[in-house]
């Protein structure tokens, strides 16, 4: 790795949040201290319940009513739609060093949305074997419209960082280190135990056992292999632990996703998620996934079947739940989508104009969330 290339980056994962700070003071009539400002960027919609887990944990729920239900008008929603690892997290920070949420959520996402930032980079230079197009993938994909949520108080910045490292450790054949940073992945978002899958994928592609749609059926059951792939585990055992504490609390092993349809989200083909309701979000949010699908089936030649099964199982599972309101946001953590557009325009004499029509469209999409009429929740 480029060490100025390096600097760069965290300097700019740190200066874009001073920015963020200089934008909404000059948008809003918020003039409370620097603090109060940056935390009210920080901290909206999803923010509130993670901090509500992490005061008070889950409630101990018997009825299915209670957990989540949507019906007409009538709705109710629980903690139990949010997984437990960014709110213990924050829990165990907050009471460590007798800091409060907003404080130790900073701490976090300042960390993680940079730690997202030298892992992406990291991995480009091994993917791409070219320091500058991995450079300038890692600034891509952070001036990309809608990649302000890495730094509020959301899972992205955390759920990228432990995606990306876990892909690495895969490369280094640090297979220790995968089994733990597998745990913290599948507890910290619904989808965390499905991108199992790429990541295997993944580590068959390194270890030569799997050449596009080819497995090498002979060394797939080879001791050593077998050893290897003890190490993911980690992942369905710790949703296993997870499954049996919803149960003991709720009398449900799946209550995450009963309340999901407190957001009225609902198991459906994924093509009938699109244009469920007339407002502008909706329409926005539709059509843009649409492109983004479009776009990964046209290019999907440029990457490996494992990095294409991240993309279609990230972009398919969110689909099937009949809701695109958090599309923009699931979108900005697939990562092989903007290698994609990396590749197709590093070598083109615009390629900081395209990067400066990004930054500018990332401050649009910031308008929005700053304004409380977020395209994205």
């Amino acid at each position: 790795m480029n060490r100025k290339h390096l600097i760069i980056l965290i300097s700019f994962s740190l200066v874009i949040k001073v920015l963020y700070l200089i934008f909404n003071y000059t948008i809003t009539d918020n003039k409370s201290n620097l603090y109060n400002q940056y935390i009210s960027i920080c901290k909206k919609n999803d923010s509130y319940w993670y901090e509500k887990i992490s005061n008070k944990g889950y409630p101990e729920l018997r009825k299915r009513e209670e957990i989540g239900f949507s019906k007409a008008e009538k709705y109710k929603q629980s903690e139990w739609a949010f997984f437990p690892f960014y709110p213990a997290l924050n829990k165990y920070t907050s009471n460590l060093l007798g800091i409060s949420f907003n404080t130790s959520a900073l701490i976090w996402s300042t960390l993680f949305s940079t730690l997202a930032i030298i892992g992406i980079y990291w991995f480009g230079v091994n993917y791409f074997e070219k320091n500058n197009i991995a450079f300038y993938n890692t600034i891509l994909i952070f001036t990309f419209p809608f990649s302000f949520y890495y730094s509020v108080f959301y899972t992205e910045a955390i759920f990228l960082s432990f995606m990306i490292f876990s892909f690495i450790s895969i490369h280094y054949r640090k297979y220790w280190l995968l089994g733990l940073l597998l745990i913290p992945l599948t507890l910290l978002r619904p989808n965390g135990i499905v991108i199992l899958l790429p990541l295997y994928l993944y580590h068959l592609e390194q270890n030569g056992l799997l050449k596009k749609f080819t497995f090498n059926w002979k060394n797939l059951f080879d001791l050593s292999n077998i050893k290897q792939s003890l190490f993911f585990l980690t992942s369905p055992l710790a949703f296993l632990v997870y499954c049996f504490y919803q149960f003991e609390k709720t009398g449900f092993y799946f209550a995450f996703s009963i309340a999901q349809e407190g957001w009225y989200r609902e198991f459906m083909f994924p093509i009938l998620s699109f244009f469920r309701r007339g407002d502008f979000a909706t329409q926005f949010n539709s059509v843009y996934t649409i492109l983004i699908i479009i776009f990964a089936i046209w290019f999907r030649k440029k990457l490996k079947f494992s990095l294409n099964a991240l993309i279609f199982i990230s972009l398919l599972l969110p689909l099937c739940s009949g809701s695109v309101t958090s599309m923009p946001r699931f979108i900005s953590v697939i990562f092989p989508l903007f290698m994609i557009l990396s590749q197709i325009i590093f070598n083109s004499k615009y390629k900081n104009y395209f990067l400066f029509i990004f930054i500018i469209l990332h401050f649009v999409t910031l308008y929005t969330w700053i304004t409380n009429q977020p395209i994205s929740l």
